[in-house]
């Protein structure tokens, strides 16, 4: 996907595409992420897979709501910010615990 869409010849962990633009009262966008790359990364970082998975679909929602840490460094800042605020609901949600504690 990354090659077809974007022309970049790599993979990635995370696409996410807005529609806040274009379909009001719709879906505000879409996200698609490479679980083989999130199982991954989870296992190079030494965290739960989950864990890394919720970080990409944060990651991916920031970038809908307008977020994007390509835009220079306060952008990237104030992305990662969100990220941090949004994980941490996430990480503390009872449905994430229980998922954990399986």
């Amino acid at each position: 996907m990354n090659r077809d869409l974007f022309g970049k010849d790599r993979p990635t962990n995370v696409i996410s595409f807005s529609y806040l633009d274009g379909m009001p009262d719709e879906a505000i966008g879409d996200i698609v992420i490479s679980v083989e790359r999130a199982a991954d990364e989870a296992h190079a970082a030494g965290i739960p897979f989950y864990e890394r998975f919720f970080g990409l679909v944060v990651h991916g929602f920031v970038h809908i709501l307008g977020y994007d840490h390509t835009k220079g460094t306060s952008e990237a800042r104030k992305m990662r910010y969100r990220e941090k605020k949004l994980m941490e609901v996430v990480l503390g949600h009872p449905a994430y615990l229980a998922l954990i504690d399986g």
